[in-house]
């Protein structure tokens, strides 16, 4: 037992001189934390600068309308981002050759804003009942913007003539002939879906022709 007194008196000297730096200790620590939370704002009080919820959450949900009115009122007239499809009958009065003009009528179809794309066919008939068909594509630019279904346009047309008749005018035209050309008209609205498209063009294998198409736009 002897033995262990040191050992004994060393570890009661260890406790009694922890408990009292222990007992020293927690209320310096005490007192320093209270400091800091009286420095701190409270977590839960919003900071003074920063506007109510409510507001944030009323120009939220207030400024798209209002951006959308603005936009909405910015559009121009009788335009569209849809690529509108559009069909439209058509009469025209074309040259083929000397003997005098051919009278005929056919239709058009296309789609797209600001150019247009699309395939046309005419039937046409001269004063010397010489029948001629026409096939082309064309391709359309609107001349008032890239959004633009109305106003004036300038066109071009490729494609084939089919002729049927008693005299030869042209040396390969009793079989069929190339044709491509350049249109320039105008379209002009008629309410909502109807418009009127006068026009002109020159090319080959015709001369020069007019005509007016009747158009609904879908």
């Amino acid at each position: 037992m002897k033995e262990y007194t040191p050992t004994i008196r060393i570890l009661v000297v260890l406790f009694i001189v922890l408990s009292a730096v222990s007992a020293h200790a927690q209320p310096l620590f005490s007192t320093t934390q209270a400091e800091v939370s009286e420095d701190s704002p409270p977590e839960d009080s919003p900071p003074e600068d920063s506007p109510p919820e409510d507001s944030a959450e009323q120009t939220e949900t207030s400024l798209p309308d209002h951006l959308e009115v603005v936009k909405r009122d910015s559009l121009p007239a009788h335009s569209d981002k849809k690529p509108g499809f559009f069909i439209a009958p058509l009469a025209e009065i074309i040259g083929y050759g000397r003997e005098g003009p051919s009278f005929g009528a056919g239709f058009a179809l296309g789609a797209g804003n600001g150019v247009a794309i699309g395939v046309r066919f005419l039937y046409v008939i001269d004063t010397e009942s010489i029948h001629t068909m026409e096939i082309a594509i064309f391709m359309r630019a609107y001349l008032w913007g890239t959004e633009a279904c109305t106003g004036p346009f300038v066109q071009l047309n490729t494609g084939v003539t089919v002729h049927k008749y008693k005299h030869v005018v042209f040396a390969f035209g009793e079989a069929g002939a190339f044709s491509a050309g350049i249109a320039a008209g105008w379209r002009f609205p008629l309410g909502e879906r109807w418009y009127i498209e006068p026009s002109v063009r020159v090319g080959y294998s015709y001369i020069a022709g007019a005509g007016v198409a009747f158009a609904y736009r879908f």
